[in-house]
C-alpha cells in the first residue's frame, strides 16, 4: 500500500502541522517502490550518461533528472530538451540562457553538456553566489549580495562609498599601480580578485582567442605587421596553435610572414608543410603592390593571386587574352574593350588596376568580421558550416577552397573525436583540414565527464522532494506552494542580478508568481499589466508589507516566516470569501 502525505487543517494551522511532522511522512512517503526505483534506476545509470542524447534515450533517467526541476511534464518534448541540455552557457544568447524559466536554465547547469565545468551539483550555485555578477554594476545594484560580499573581507563601512567600490572593482590587478593596489588596505585587492571584473578574457578554443586578439589590437583592424603579430605574445600564441605549427622561431615566422605567399619564388612557398602558406595568406603582410606591377603579365605570372583578384571583384576567369584586353582598355574610351556593354562587369577591375589599387582586408580580418561574437555561440559545428559566408571565411583562412569541400565531409571532420588518433579528421591527409578541426574544436573529446561527488544523492533528493510536494499538493495546493517557496525563492536570489532582476524572475515562476501575488494582495488580473508595471507595484507591496524592496532579503528566517504566514492567511482568506460567496470589494481587496 502506497503512503499518501497528508495535512491536518490549512492555512497557518495547516503549515504548522506539516512542518511538525514534514520529515516523518517523507521517509515514509519515500519508500514507495515506484519512487524507491525510480531512485535506484537513476543512482545505478547516471555515470554511464556522458552525453545528452544518452540522457534523452533512457526515459526512466530522464524522468528523475527533469523531475529534480519540476519539468517532469517536458518529458516527451526532446527536441526542446536536447537545446536546453546542449546549451552553451558561458553564451548569454544561448536557448538556456534566453529562457524566462529559470528551472531550465538550471537543468543545464547542472547536467554541463554545454559547459566546460561538466555536471556540478545542483547546490553549486548557492556555494558560489557571486556565479552570474558579470559587471559590477551588477553588484552594486544588489544590495543584498554587495552586503554579503562586503562581510566576507571585513569590508562593511565602505557599503555606502558606490562610486570608490565601482573604481576598485574595475582595477587592474596585473598592474602594480592600479587604483586598487595603490591602497594600503589590502583587503580591498582580496576582493577585486573575488569577482576579476578586468580579468583578461577567457577564450573555449584557439581560433577563438586569435580573432578576439586580432580584433583587440587597432580599433578591430588587426596587426599591421608582422612586427605588431610577434609582439602579442597572446596573439603569436593563438596563431601558432590555431595553424598547428611545428617550427615556432620569431625569426623564422617573420620570414614567413613578410614573404610573398603568391611567388613560387619566394621562401614560403618552399616550405613543405602547407600550414605554414595558410598562415601567411591569412594575414596577407606579403601581399604583393599591385600597383607597382609594370604590366598585366606580373598579374598573370602569379595565377593564384590572378584568381583572388577576380573573387575581390566577384569576376570569374575568363582567360588571359580577355583580361589583358579588360586591363589595357582606356577607360575614358566609350569604345574601349571594356566600356563595351558586354563588358563591363570588368570595368572596376580594370579602374582599380589602372589608377590605385586597395588591397583586399586579410583573410583573418573577413572572418572576423563574418562570425563576430558567433563564435563561441555555435553550439554545434552545423550551425557553422551552414553560416556560409562564416564558413567560407574560415576555409579562406586555412587556404581551402569551398568548393573543393563539401558540407557533410566538413561536418565530420568537425565532430570528429579529436583526442583519437584515428578519427575522421585525425586520419585525414590535409594538414589544413586537421589544423581548422583543430582550431574551432567543436568536438575535442578526451574529457569522459565525471560526475562530481554526491550528485546522484542530490538529483534524488530535489527528485523525491517535488514529488513529496506534488502529493501534499493534492489534497492542498497552497501547502505544496508554501512548501517549495524556500527552494524557489533560494534559485532566484542565486542566479544573482539586480533588485529588478530578481522580480523579473519571480514574475517568471509561476508558482512564485502564485506566492508573491497572494501574499501581496494583488488581484487575479495582476499579470495583465505591463511588466516593468507588475515590478513597480510588487516592491511598493512588498517594501509596504515587509520593509524591504529585493526579494533576496525575505531569505531571511523571520522574514520568510513571516512571507509564507501572510500567504497561507490570505489564500486561505481568498478561499473562504469565494466560497462563501461574498462579493464586498472592500472585503476582497482585504
Amino acid at each position: 500500500m502506497t503512503f499518501s502525505p497528508y495535512v491536518l487543517g490549512t492555512g497557518i494551522a495547516g503549515w504548522n502541522f506539516l512542518d511538525r511532522t514534514r520529515t516523518q511522512q517523507q521517509q515514509i512517503f519515500e519508500k514507495s517502490p515506484i519512487l524507491d526505483r525510480a531512485v535506484q534506476d537513476f543512482t545505478n545509470k547516471i555515470d554511464s550518461i556522458q552525453t545528452a542524447d544518452q540522457l534523452l534515450d533512457d526515459y526512466n533517467v530522464l524522468q528523475v533528472a527533469l523531475g529534480a526541476f519540476g519539468l517532469e511534464e517536458d518529458i516527451a518534448n526532446r527536441a526542446f530538451i536536447k537545446q536546453v541540455l546542449e546549451s552553451d552557457l558561458s553564451d548569454p544568447r544561448s536557448f538556456a540562457n534566453r529562457l524566462n524559466d529559470n528551472r531550465y536554465l538550471g537543468l543545464a547547469q547542472t547536467f554541463g553538456f554545454g559547459s566546460e565545468d561538466g555536471p556540478q551539483l545542483p547546490s553549486a550555485s548557492a556555494e558560489k553566489p557571486y556565479v552570474n555578477v558579470a559587471s559590477p554594476e551588477d553588484l552594486l545594484s544588489n544590495k543584498t549580495l554587495l552586503n554579503q560580499a562586503l562581510d566576507d573581507f571585513g569590508l562593511q563601512r565602505y557599503a555606502g562609498n558606490e562610486f570608490f567600490l565601482q573604481k576598485v572593482l574595475e582595477s587592474d590587478l596585473s598592474d602594480d599601480n592600479s587604483f586598487v593596489n595603490r591602497l594600503s588596505d589590502t583587503r580591498l585587492a582580496d576582493f577585486a580578485s573575488q569577482f576579476k571584473f578586468n580579468a583578461p578574457p577567457e577564450y573555449t578554443s584557439s581560433m577563438d582567442a586569435m580573432l578576439g586578439e586580432f580584433t583587440a589590437m587597432n580599433d578591430g583592424a588587426g596587426p599591421a605587421n608582422a612586427d605588431e603579430l610577434l609582439g602579442n605574445e597572446t596573439l603569436l600564441n593563438a596563431v601558432i596553435e590555431t595553424f598547428d605549427l611545428e617550427y615556432t622561431n620569431p625569426i623564422f615566422l617573420k620570414r614567413m610572414l613578410e614573404a610573398d605567399p603568391y611567388d613560387e619564388n619566394s621562401a614560403v612557398r618552399q616550405q613543405e608543410d602547407p600550414r605554414v602558406l595558410a598562415m601567411s595568406r591569412a594575414f596577407g603582410f606579403g601581399m604583393p603592390d599591385i600597383n607597382s606591377f609594370s604590366s598585366p603579365d606580373e598579374l598573370f605570372a602569379r595565377s593564384e593571386l590572378l584568381e583572388e583578384v577576380l573573387d575581390q571583384f566577384n569576376n570569374s576567369n575568363p582567360g588571359e587574352d580577355f583580361l589583358r584586353q579588360v586591363l589595357e582598355s582606356d577607360l575614358s574610351d566609350p569604345n574601349s574593350f571594356v566600356n563595351q556593354p558586354g563588358n563591363l562587369a570588368f570595368f572596376d577591375l580594370a579602374e582599380a588596376y589602372q589608377t590605385e589599387w586597395t588591397p583586399p582586408p586579410s583573410k583573418v580580418k573577413v572572418l572576423a568580421d563574418e562570425v563576430g561574437t558567433k563564435l563561441s555561440g555555435y553550439e554545434n559545428p552545423r550551425q557553422f558550416v551552414f553560416d556560409f559566408d562564416a564558413f567560407e571565411a574560415g576555409l579562406d583562412v586555412f587556404n581551402m577552397n569551398e568548393r573543393q569541400l563539401d558540407f557533410s565531409f566538413m561536418l565530420k571532420v568537425f565532430e570528429s573525436d579529436l583526442s583519437s588518433e584515428t578519427s575522421y579528421a585525425n586520419l585525414y591527409r590535409d594538414p589544413n583540414v586537421q589544423a581548422m578541426a583543430n582550431a574551432f574544436a567543436f568536438n575535442p573529446g578526451g574529457n569522459d565527464r565525471t560526475y562530481p561527488p554526491g550528485f546522484a544523492e542530490e538529483i534524488a533528493d530535489l527528485y523525491t522532494d517535488r514529488n513529496f510536494e506534488i502529493a501534499i499538493g493534492e489534497s492542498d495546493p497552497n501547502m505544496r506552494l508554501a512548501l517549495a517557496l524556500e527552494r524557489e525563492l533560494q534559485s532566484i536570489a542565486d542566479a544573482g542580478g539586480s533588485e529588478d532582476a530578481h522580480w523579473y524572475g519571480i514574475i517568471g515562476s509561476p508558482p512564485l508568481k502564485t506566492v508573491f501575488e497572494s501574499a501581496l494582495g494583488l488581484p487575479s488580473s495582476f499579470g495583465q499589466l505591463d511588466v516593468d508595471r507588475q515590478v513597480n507595484e510588487m516592491k511598493d507591496r512588498a517594501f509596504a508589507s515587509f520593509g524591504t524592496t529585493h526579494p533576496a532579503d525575505l531569505l531571511k528566517p523571520d522574514k520568510l516566516q513571516e512571507f509564507r504566514n501572510r500567504f497561507l492567511l490570505l489564500s486561505e482568506l481568498n478561499s473562504d470569501t469565494a466560497s462563501a460567496g461574498f462579493s464586498d470589494p472592500i472585503f476582497a481587496l482585504f
